[in-house]
Parts: structure tokens; C-alpha cells; sequence
């Protein structure tokens, strides 16, 4: 699957952006867990990647938006959006995404709504929702949200 609008392509990772993947997550400072390739999608412009993202699928069927990486010099120009709705056009909902708190508006331009009980959430989510109170030990304070 590749969609273009403008300058901006919209393709399915391949194996040789793997690489670049887990640099582009690892800079981003965002989780690390689940990033497998075939999951990803990737945003080029002009023939250089500059955004990727991914839903990661847990054991309970539950779909999670993630890895959402958008390059400087490239942000506040679409390509996230392009690959949120590239990835919605993939997947089921409902989809869930963890975020920091000051992301929310961001998301809920998309149809993204925070979630207040954790005990709505699939099994898998759960759990990591609940190692989310760790992090408010450190003064971050992460939001799940979900799209149905």
C-alpha cells in the first residue's frame, strides 16, 4: 500500500528500514518495545524518511497506536496525520495509543478520547496502563486514549 499527497508518500516499511526505525524511536526518547518492521509505515519526502509509525498488536487482539516519530523540520506539516489516517485505513478500531498529557489536544483532533477508567481497557493495556503511575513519580503524566 503506498498513498501520496503532494511531496508526501505514505509506504509500508521494509526490511531495510529497520535500522532506521529503532534510531528514530531511540532519539525520540519513546518506547521500545514492539518495533517490529512490518508493522511500521513510513512517511518520504523527497526520497528521505521523515516520519514512521506503527500499531502494535497485543496477545488480547487489542490495537495500539505507537511509535509516532515525526523528523524536526518536518513537524506541523501533515505527516503525522497522513500516517495516523494511513494506519486507521489498515486496522480495526477501537485503536488505543498511550501519550504525555500535553499531547492530548493533538489527538483529539484525530477522534482520539482519553480514557478516565482504566478498568475499560483490554487485559494487555491494563497492565501497561498501570506502570504508567510510575512514570508521575518523575513528573510526566501519561493519557491512554482511545478511537472507536
Amino acid at each position: 500500500m503506498t498513498t501520496s499527497t503532494s511531496a508526501l508518500t505514505i509506504r509500508e516499511a521494509r526490511a531495510d528500514d529497520d535500522a532506521l526505525i529503532k534510531q528514530m524511536i531511540r532519539e525520540a526518547g519513546l518506547d521500545r518495545s514492539k518495533l517490529i518492521w512490518q508493522n511500521f509505515l513510513m512517511a518520504e519526502m523527497d526520497g528521505h524518511v521523515v516520519g514512521i509509525g506503527q500499531v502494535r498488536h497485543h496477545a488480547d487482539g487489542a490495537k495500539e497506536l505507537g511509535s509516532l516519530v515525526t523528523k524536526k523540520g518536518y513537524k506541523g506539516k501533515g505527516v503525522a496525520g497522513q500516517i495516523i489516517a494511513a494506519l486507521e485505513v489498515r486496522y480495526e478500531k477501537p485503536m488505543y495509543l498511550f501519550c504525555l498529557s500535553k499531547m492530548e489536544p493533538f489527538y483529539n483532533r484525530f477522534g482520539f478520547q482519553r480514557v478516565e477508567d482504566g478498568r475499560e481497557l483490554p487485559w494487555a493495556l491494563r497492565r501497561k496502563y498501570r506502570l504508567t503511575h510510575l512514570v508521575r513519580l518523575f513528573g510526566f503524566r501519561v493519557l491512554i486514549m482511545r478511537k472507536n
